[in-house]
């Protein structure tokens, strides 16, 4: 099953917060949205398979009806190529 992470808007008296969460547990808080949504992307990359939701600041809830953006992560990233052996393709 895959992992669910989500990027969602909350307000609060003192701030305007972005939470990165995974499975509904807050791990990150961000000002900037373009910074939660670059953490819970590279989450969710290493953590295949998973989803990443990202919401808007109309506070809608991901996987409601305002979700915006929904992310899929089948396979791990990697650059790296390598063979088994510890050697790399040419």
């Amino acid at each position: 099953m895959a992992t669910r992470y989500s990027v969602v808007f909350r307000f609060s008296p003192d701030s305007l917060t972005w939470l990165v969460r995974r499975e509904g547990a807050v791990l990150s808080r961000w000002c900037r949205k373009r910074d939660a949504v670059a953490e819970a992307a590279r989450l969710a990359r290493g953590d295949a398979p998973s989803t990443l939701t990202i919401g808007g600041m109309d506070g809608d809830d991901p996987g409601g009806s305002g979700a915006h953006r929904l992310r899929r992560y089948d396979r791990p990233s990697g650059r790296d190529l390598g063979r088994a052996d510890g050697t790399r393709a040419q």
